[in-house]
């Protein structure tokens, strides 16, 4: 009903039914520290990072391999036409 109504209130009214149905841990935004998903990662596999419009967690991530003495690390960025430095 409200898609068809108001299209530009279709996510709002969904995050406020799924709140009040499920929970507002249902709704809000998922963010690990780099801390933990370092101490959940392994050597041999790559960690990916899914990230919204405008989000850029570089400096946070080059920060905290300084701290780990591993600097420079390597990162790929797969934004657009990076596909030939993520086929490395």
């Amino acid at each position: 009903m409200v898609r068809c109504l108001r299209v530009d209130r279709t996510k709002l009214v969904a995050d406020m039914y799924i709140e009040d149905v499920l929970g507002v841990e249902y709704v809000r935004p998922m963010s690990d520290s780099i801390q933990s998903i370092w101490e959940e990662s392994k050597n041999n596999l790559p960690v990916l990072y899914l990230l919204s419009a405008g989000a850029d967690p570089t400096a946070a991530i080059d920060e905290f391999a300084k701290k780990k003495k591993k600097f420079p690390c390597q990162k790929t960025s797969m934004g657009e036409e990076q596909e030939k430095s993520a086929k490395k």
